[in-house]
């Protein structure tokens, strides 16, 4: 075999391998809100673990949330999100978060958080949502609302 010849087949050989190597998903960033009673937070930039609509979830280590009042939240699980674009709705079985006022924690679990798409963006809405105390204190109320959150994906 000529030298082009076996350097045109390495190559081949190559690129071939090359292409078998599987696809990761690509990380994507997500921003939310939410607001509870008079108080609000949000966070910007957070890492998620795919783009939509494939389903995804959220690092809760990169939600840093920013809070007015003399609140402090943060998200506990990785929510796992499914997206609908025909219903324009995204979903998550479980949503965890904690809450400190005046130095008492109160932790907290959404089940079935719902939130519709605005426009042809990926930003959705959702709330108002019930918030089921799972840990904390007799200073923590069994229930908080939760009365509006939003997500918006980039």
């Amino acid at each position: 075999m000529k030298p082009t010849g076996l350097l045109v087949g390495i190559a081949a050989v190559a690129g071939s391998v090359l292409l078998a190597v599987p696809a990761y998903a690509a990380t994507g960033q997500v921003d939310g809100n939410i607001t509870v009673g008079g108080s609000s937070c949000s966070w910007t930039n957070a890492t998620t673990s795919d783009v939509p609509p494939a389903a995804l979830t959220i690092d809760h280590t990169t939600v840093k949330p920013s809070c007015s009042g003399s609140i402090t939240a943060s998200l506990t699980n990785d929510p796992a999100l499914t997206f609908d674009d025909t219903a324009g709705t995204v979903s998550a079985p479980e949503v965890d978060v904690n809450g400190t006022v005046l130095g008492v924690t109160c932790s907290y679990k959404v089940t079935n958080v719902s939130y519709s798409r605005q426009g042809t963006a990926r930003a959705y809405t959702g709330g108002p949502f019930t918030a089921n105390l799972s840990s904390g204190g007799a200073l923590c109320p069994a229930t908080e609302t939760v009365n509006s959150a939003s997500l918006t994906f980039h």
